[in-house]
């Protein structure tokens, strides 16, 4: 069975691509990544989260070696993981770094056509979100 590709533009006003929209959720950080953890898209909190570009992440593989390593535990398992408190280091004002609560969905990117995991999707929020 073939199915129609979603709609790239969305009925909105003004129209929005899904891109759009996942770069505009409040306290909502996406990333796609390839098997062997590197970068293919994220969306401008995360990049502002970890104070990095886009271009500066993407084609790069992740440096976090326990967030590769969960990426691969996923994977290997074929199952989500959801709702998964973890950390992640981020820049201060200071020019420091500090790691934050955070609460992580993971789940498998699979080819259009085999089935096959490719990648992996990672959805987070802070767990304590501040007010800036």
């Amino acid at each position: 069975m073939t199915h129609a590709p979603d709609p790239v533009i969305l009925p909105t006003e003004p129209p929005m691509s899904v891109a759009d929209v996942l770069n505009r959720q409040d306290g909502v950080y996406w990333v796609v990544k390839n098997r062997d953890s590197v970068f293919l898209w994220v969306n401008e909190n995360f990049a502002d989260l970890v104070g990095m570009s886009k271009d500066e992440l993407i084609g790069h593989r992740d440096s976090r070696a326990a967030h590769v390593e969960h990426d691969q535990q996923v994977m290997a398992s074929g199952k989500p993981l959801l709702n998964f408190h973890e950390t992640i280091a981020v820049p201060t004002k200071s020019g420091g770094m500090v790691n934050v609560d955070i609460v992580t969905q993971k789940g498998l990117l699979r080819s259009l056509d085999t089935g096959e995991i490719i990648g992996i999707t990672v959805c987070f929020s802070l767990r304590n979100p501040v007010d800036e």
